[in-house]
């Protein structure tokens, strides 16, 4: 039962990872355990000024390895400073969060930031984003000469997309292109 129970907590953040739209967290106030990991997993992060961040697992006799923790936060933040959140279950404030890359914006309010960066994604080549997220996904596990093939792979696919296609045609109309997701 128990690791059931942990095998599915951790197909959430599995669901997000999969989840072609980027996925954005708007963390205000405490944030804290699988909160933590939930604004962790999320492919873009915005706070509040009063956001605190915590990975408790350790504080209540847990180990930090929890729904991809140990995987994801040192790919984001590095691995001293992932560390040192995990073993210790300290708390992160907005702008620790900020200077060391988990946030990548401090609002407030913050909802309505996040809704904007959200309307911004949403507006622009979707099935380009959905691209770039499965590649920052794939490639944490790829050599770097693995990665530039993928990703030739990758733009080779998006250069037959209608999209790219209007994104020319203004280009060389000198106007912003419209995206439809095609």
């Amino acid at each position: 039962e128990l690791l059931r129970f942990t095998r599915m907590t951790g197909d959430v953040v599995k669901a997000m990872r999969h989840c072609p739209q980027p996925v954005i967290a708007a963390v205000e106030g405490v944030c804290a355990g699988a909160g933590a990991i939930l604004a962790m997993a999320s492919d873009l992060r915005c706070a509040s000024a009063s956001a605190k961040a915590a990975f408790l697992f350790v504080r209540v006799g847990l180990a930090g390895c929890d729904m991809g923790a140990c995987a994801m936060l040192p790919r984001i933040i590095g691995q001293g400073r992932a560390s040192e959140l995990l073993y210790t279950g300290r708390s992160m404030s907005a702008e620790e969060g900020l200077a060391c890359g988990f946030y990548n914006k401090v609002a407030d309010p913050v909802l309505p930031a996040a809704m904007e960066l959200a309307r911004s994604l949403a507006s622009g080549p979707t099935a380009a984003h959905a691209m770039t997220k499965k590649m920052l996904h794939e490639e944490g596990n790829v050599t770097v000469d693995q990665a530039i093939d993928l990703e030739a792979q990758a733009q080779a696919g998006l250069m037959l997309t209608r999209d790219f296609k209007r994104a020319y045609e203004a280009f060389a109309a000198r106007r912003k292109p419209v995206f439809e997701g095609d």
